[in-house]
C-alpha cells in the first residue's frame, strides 16, 4: 500500500471513529431528553392531583439519571494511549499501568485487539516508541522514516521465519543451575554469571524478551545493536537466589522454563518455589515459559496422551499457579519431532525453543518459530560479539536514513565473505600525505574507513589526487590535469548533509567546485566529492561485463574495497575477504542489500579500519584518502519497539480491525 494509502485510511478510520462517537452521545442525548420529558409530566401530573407526595424523591431520581447518562458518554472518549510508568527500571524496559487492559491506541482499528491486550504478557516496551502504528489488511504499518509516512512489514505465515529475520544473527543464550560451586560442566558460578552480563554490558550487547524476538521472527523488524536473548532452565532455586538480583541489577530481561514436578520433587539440587516464581512473574524482566510436567528425557518416545499432558497440562498448571498467559514451550533437552510439535501447535503455543549441541545456531537459521535454536553458555564470548538484529526496513521512496548507530558485520556467501560496516554519517578524508586508514581517522570522530579514490603514484608520500577531490578537512583540489581524462565516465561521488549521488564523471564540467556545486542545485551544500572507480550495482542491480569497459584489471581476481547505499538508505562501507573480480563482488552486493555501490582504489590499497583497528589481515599500501563513517547526530529510525500487537504473536495474519 503506498503512503498515500496508509494515510487516507488512518484519516478515515479517525472521521469514522469521531462520527461514530457523536451519534452515540447525540442517542444518549435523546435518551436523557425523552426520561426527562416523562418524569416531567409525572411531575405535573401530580400537582393537578394536589398530591401530597413530597417532590424532592422526584428531582433526586431525575438528577441521578442524568448523573448516570453524562458519565456513560463521557465513557466513551477512547483514554490516552500515552506508554508511561515502570521509572525505576533501566532502560529500554518499561512496563504498562494496569490499565493498559484497556489500551487504545489513536487508530480506531485497534479497539477489537486493545481487549484481548494482555498486560502481564506484553509489559517489556523500548522507551524508543515507533509512533503512528496501523493495520492494513496482512500487514503492519509502521512510520519508521523521517518524512516518510510508513513502511508496510508483512507478516511471514506462522509458524515460519520471515525472509528477513533469517539473515540476521541472534543469540540465544542457555543456562541451567546457577550455584557457588559446581557439580557438573555446564553449571555456572554466580560469579560467573556477572561476569557474562559485564561482558555483554561491555561490548554494546542488548538482552531483549523473547515477545521482542518473536515479533522480530514474524516481520523482520530489525533489533537494536547485539540483540541476545537470555534463557535459564528447569527452575533451580540459583534462579531466584543468584539471577533474579542480577537481572535487576542489569536490567536484563531473561525467559525460565519451568517443568511443574520441579516444584515438588526432592532431586538433590535446589528448586524455585510457587511464591518465588510468582514474585519473578509478576516482573516485567521475567517471562515464565513451559519445560513440561515431568521433563521427559524425550517427547518423542511418549504415547499422545502422555505428550498432551506433558505439554498441555504444563501450560494450564502455570497460568492458574501465575496468573499469566503462557505462549512459549522448551522442549526437555532439545528433543521434538513433527508430531511433537503439532502437539504443541494444538496447545495454544507459539514458539518453541530447542537446542542440539551438535547444530548450534543463531535464531533466525532456525527450521521454523516451533524448533528456535540455542547456544550453550559456554559460547557467550564467541557468539555474542556475532549478534546483528538486521538493517534498518528498506525504503521504497530512495531517500537516505544518516541517523543510525554505526555497526560491523561480516556476511558469509560460499565464494567470498564481505566485512560491512554501516550506519552513521558519510564524510570524506584527505590527508596531507599517506598513511594506513586507521591512522587516517585517528583522532577524529570516526568510526570506521575505507580507502578512498585513486591517487597519483609518482611521488611516494603525494597526497596528489587524479581526480577532483572535495573533503571538509581538506577543502577543494582540481584533479591532476596529466590523468584527469582517464576517469571519464566513472562515478563521481557527490555528498550532502542529506544525500549522496552517483554521477557519470565529466572532466570538462566537473573539475572546479562550482561545476560539482551545480549539481546539488541552490537549496543544498556539497561537502564532499571525489571519483571512485566503477560501479558494482547501480539501481538495485549488478553491472554487467560490458559496463566495466577499459578499466584495468575490473576482471581479475583481487581484494577490494567498496562503499554506497543499501536498501535501507544507509551508507556502507566494506571490502571483499578473499580477492574476487568486479562482476562477482556485484553479484554479492546485491544479495547483500545494496542499492547503490562503487568500488573504490583495490587491490594492493584495499584497507578497511573500524574502531581503531585494521579489519584486513595484511598490510595495504598507505594512502591519502578515505570515505569514513561518522557517529550521527541525531537518531530517527527505531530499530524495532516491542511491538505490543497481539496479531504478531498469536495471528495467522493482522486483518483490520481484528
Amino acid at each position: 500500500m503506498t503512503d498515500e494509502g496508509v494515510l487516507e485510511n488512518l484519516t478515515r478510520e479517525r472521521i469514522i471513529g469521531k462520527l461514530s462517537l457523536l451519534v452515540k452521545v447525540l442517542e444518549q442525548i435523546s435518551i436523557s431528553f425523552l426520561l426527562f420529558t416523562l418524569l416531567l409530566d409525572l411531575m405535573r401530573w401530580q400537582a393537578r392531583q394536589k398530591s401530597s407526595f413530597p417532590l424532592f424523591p422526584l428531582y433526586g431520581f431525575l438528577a441521578f439519571i442524568v448523573t448516570c447518562l453524562i458519565i456513560w458518554a463521557i465513557s466513551l472518549y477512547p483514554r490516552s494511549n500515552a506508554l508511561v510508568g515502570g521509572d525505576y527500571l533501566p532502560a529500554p524496559f518499561r512496563e504498562f499501568q494496569p490499565e493498559c487492559a484497556d489500551y487504545v491506541l489513536e487508530n480506531s482499528s485497534f479497539k477489537d485487539i486493545s481487549r484481548i491486550f494482555d498486560c502481564k504478557t506484553y509489559k517489556n516496551i523500548s522507551d524508543r516508541v515507533i509512533f503512528s502504528l496501523s493495520l492494513q489488511k496482512n500487514d503492519i504499518s509502521l512510520d519508521n522514516w523521517p518524512n516518510n509516512s510508513a513502511t508496510a512489514i508483512e507478516l511471514a505465515p506462522w509458524p515460519e521465519i520471515h525472509p528477513r529475520a533469517q539473515g540476521t544473527k541472534v543469540p540465544i543464550l542457555m543456562y541451567h543451575d546457577i550455584l557457588p560451586k559446581k557439580e557438573v560442566f555446564f553449571d555456572v558460578t554466580p560469579g560467573e554469571l556477572e561476569a557474562h552480563f559485564q561482558f555483554l554490558q561491555e561490548i554494546g550487547a542488548t538482552p531483549i524478551s523473547i515477545d521482542w524476538l518473536i515479533s522480530h521472527l514474524r516481520t523482520g523488524i530489525p533489533l537494536p545493536a547485539k540483540p541476545v536473548l537470555l534463557t535459564f532452565d528447569d527452575g533451580y532455586g540459583g534462579h531466584y537466589q543468584y539471577v533474579y538480583p542480577l537481572l535487576r541489577k542489569y536490567g536484563y530481561p531473561a525467559v525460565f522454563s519451568i517443568y511443574i514436578n520441579k516444584m515438588t520433587q526432592k532431586t538433590g539440587r535446589t528448586s524455585v518455589t510457587w511464591q518465588q516464581l510468582q514474585e519473578m512473574a509478576a516482573d516485567p524482566l521475567v517471562q515464565i515459559v513451559s519445560h513440561s510436567v515431568s521433563h521427559p528425557r524425550d517427547l518423542r518416545l511418549l504415547s499422545d496422551a502422555d505428550l498432551e499432558q506433558e505439554v498441555k497440562q504444563s501450560k494450564q498448571i502455570l497460568e492458574k499457579e501465575l496468573g499469566i498467559t503462557v505462549n512459549y514451550f522448551t522442549y526437555p533437552e532439545g528433543k521434538a519431532d513433527d508430531r511433537v510439535k503439532e502437539f504443541v501447535k494444538k496447545a495454544g503455543y507459539r514458539a518453541a525453543l530447542s537446542m542440539n549441541d551438535l547444530d548450534e545456531h543463531f535464531a533466525g537459521q532456525s527450521p521454523d518459530l516451533l524448533t528456535i535454536g540455542r547456544f550453550g553458555q559456554s559460547r557467550t564470548r564467541e557468539v555474542v560479539p556475532q549478534a546483528w538484529g538486521g538493517d534498518p526496513l528498506p525504503r521504497t521512496d530512495g531517500g537516505f536514513n544518516f541517523a543510525t548507530t554505526i555497526q560491523k558485520r561480516e556476511v558469509e556467501f560460499p565464494t567470498n565473505t564481505l566485512v560491512l560496516i554501516s550506519g552513521g554519517i558519510p564524510k570524506t578524508i584527505h590527508a596531507d600525505s599517506r598513511y594506513q586508514v586507521e591512522e587516517i581517522i585517528a583522532g577524529t570522530e570516526a568510526i570506521a574507513a575505507v580507502d578512498g579514490g585513486f591517487f597519483s603514484l609518482k611521488e611516494l608520500d603525494s597526497n596528489q589526487m587524479i581526480g577532483p577531490v572535495l573533503s571538509q578537512n581538506g577543502g577543494f583540489i582540481p584533479g591532476y590535469e596529466g590523468e584527469i581524462g582517464k576517469l571519464e565516465g566513472r562515478p563521481l561521488v557527490i555528498i550532502t548533509d542529506r544525500w549522496v549521488r552517483y554521477l557519470p564523471f565529466d572532466p570538462a564540467r566537473h573539475n572546479t567546485l562550482e561545476g560539482i556545486a551545480a549539481e546539488a542545485g541552490d537549496d543544498l551544500k556539497v561537502t564532499d566529492a571525489f571519483v571512485a572507480a566503477a560501479w558494482l550495482v547501480k539501481d538495485g542491480q549488478p553491472q554487467s561485463r560490458e559496463s566495466f569497459g577499459t578499466l584495468y584489471g575490473f576482471d581479475a581476481l583481487r581484494h577490494r574495497a567498496f562503499w554506497g547505499i543499501n536498501q535501507a538508505g544507509q551508507p556502507v562501507i566494506g571490502v571483499s575477504r578473499e580477492p574476487i573480480d568486479s562482476m562477482a563482488l556485484g553479484e554479492l552486493l546485491v544479495q547483500a542489500g545494496f542499492r547503490e555501490a562503487v568500488m573504490l582504489d583495490s587491490g594492493a590499497s584495499t584497507s578497511l579500519a573500524y574502531q581503531g583497528q585494521s579489519q584486513v589481515h595484511y598490510t595495504p599500501r598507505p594512502v591519502p584518502h578515505v570515505v569514513a563513517l561518522f557517529p550521527p547526530t541525531e537518531t530517527y529510525i527505531v530499530p524495532i519497539n516491542h511491538v505490543g500487537i497481539p496479531c504478531v504473536i498469536f495471528a495467522d495474519s493482522c486483518p483490520a480491525g481484528s
